[in-house]
């Protein structure tokens, strides 16, 4: 619990500033560049995350569950790793013309050029990164995350300011992953050594391998409604869904990005041990809920405030899908931790396997909202996908990788759904009074949901159970 508590402090540093400066930058962009520009910068955003993931290959998590690397088995995986982030980037920059071909804009051969730079630089960070992780290290990493976001959000406003335009995204990017390798590499000392043996890479073949197999189905199932959107709905109809899809997204970076990074590396070292697993997980799934299902009645209440506020009135289109959307973010907050606890009981085959599961209820979900040509029918087929997904998938995590029942994983979601009820029918109040100053409705909505949750929190167990938590 201590190595745990202290993961998590040093990792939200390094999360929260990371959150802010793609908040600022988002923020200013949104305001210079329009909806068609901005869905240029999502269909980049697409399949850079694609190839930072293949450059990737699942080696990150097989290092930190290894216990039997040395340091010249690290070298040599550092030099494979290398020669992945040259093919990789290379490729990156000769996807332009494919890109230009689909979405017939030539923008995209100077972009994926440009952008390849970040993708080299993400490449020779992954041996450093989950080596640290490893060593639990998670002041050095989260330091390295901090400075580079300070430098990128410099770099990304001064940019637009300039009139960079979409390339500002892209300078910011190059710059957070260029300052991370340098810190990364300092604190870990790793250099290039003469080896090539193939020994250390079959050692984490079996891991590497299901994780990489599972990462790559993963990414089609959570990228899909971006490329099909951007294909028969256009650049316009995306950016706003990106801006919807972008919001849902945040509460999972805010919460699981200083959870999920601290969790494998902490409970690997109990992976025979499935009792302590089961019940620490119990413990954060409850917190989780807690979180996620007031998080999910306030934006479904909220979304035309935070819109507004944030990207500005031109993104109106986008209030809707998210309003929708919204309504699941309890789902992705706590279904989104599972895969870490799977890793931490060494099973990359169950991981593998509810990849697949998942990546085919999503992937359905997307094609039938989107055979519509429609956002709010899209965003409601996807949210009916994400339950679907959430059931499906912690069946499987309760069963096999936890050896529990359900009956007991769903106890922890009945005071969180007991809350959300409440905050429901305040929040239903609020914007039945039809506040017109934009500013104030949100003011208002902030005001009535803490008052809410944090009423509930001192009448009932969730206090002793929050003092708990705090105190170990």
């Amino acid at each position: 619990m201590k190595h745990f508590k202290k993961g998590m402090i040093y990792t939200g540093i390094g999360v929260y500033s990371n959150f802010l400066v793609q908040i600022i930058v988002n923020m200013v962009l949104s305001r210079i560049l329009t909806p068609r520009e901005y869905g240029v910068v999502a269909i980049m955003q697409v399949f850079i995350i694609f190839f930072v993931m293949m450059v990737e290959a699942g080696m990150g998590p097989a290092i930190i569950q290894s216990k039997n690397l040395n340091k010249r088995k690290i070298g040599t995986l550092f030099n494979y790793s290398v020669i992945f982030a040259v093919v990789m980037s290379l490729l990156f920059g000769l996807l332009g013309n494919l890109l230009t071909a689909i979405y017939d804009n030539k923008i995209y051969l100077s972009l994926t050029w440009v952008q390849s730079i970040s993708v080299f630089f993400s490449g020779l960070n992954v041996v450093p990164t989950a080596l640290l992780n490893k060593r639990k290290k998670f002041k050095a990493v989260n330091f390295s995350l901090l400075s580079g976001n300070i430098i990128a959000a410099l770099v990304g406003i001064t940019s637009a300011q300039l009139g960079a335009g979409v390339y500002s995204l892209i300078f910011s990017a190059i710059s957070v992953s260029c300052i991370n390798l340098f810190w990364n590499m300092f604190f870990t000392k790793i250099k290039f050594t003469r080896s090539l043996d193939f020994g250390p890479m079959r050692e984490i073949l079996m891991f590497s391998s299901n994780q990489f197999a599972f990462n790559f189905i993963n990414y089609f199932s959570r990228n899909a409604d971006n490329i099909l959107v951007g294909k028969f709905m256009g650049d316009a109809a995306l950016a706003n869904y990106s801006k919807a899809y972008q919001l849902l997204m945040m509460p999972n970076t805010l919460f699981l990005g200083i959870i999920n990074p601290v969790l494998q590396p902490v409970l690997a070292e109990y992976q025979e041990d499935v009792v302590y697993i089961r019940k620490t997980y119990y413990k954060i799934i409850h917190f989780l809920a807690l979180i996620g299902v007031p998080i999910s009645v306030f934006l479904h209440f909220s979304s035309k405030e935070i819109i507004f506020l944030m990207f500005g009135n031109q993104w109106h289109a986008a209030i809707l899908p998210f309003s929708i959307l919204s309504l699941t973010v309890w789902c992705q907050l706590t279904i989104s931790s599972s895969g870490a606890i799977v890793q931490a009981r060494n099973q990359p085959s169950v991981v593998l396997r509810n990849g697949i599961i998942s990546a085919v209820i999503l992937v359905s979900s997307i094609l039938i909202g989107v055979s519509f040509r429609s956002l709010t029918t899209l965003s409601i087929f996807l949210s009916f996908g994400f339950l679907i997904n959430f059931f499906v998938g912690f069946y499987r995590v309760v069963h096999i990788t936890l050896e529990s029942k359900m009956t007991e994983f769903l106890k922890e979601f009945i005071s969180p759904f007991c809350l959300g009820t409440i905050l429901f029918i305040c929040l239903l109040i609020v914007q039945d009074a039809q506040i017109t100053s934009v500013l104030l409705a949100f003011v208002t909505k902030i005001f009535v949901t803490m008052i809410s949750v944090g009423g509930y929190i001192l009448v009932t167990k969730e206090k002793n159970y929050i003092i708990e938590v705090i105190r170990r």
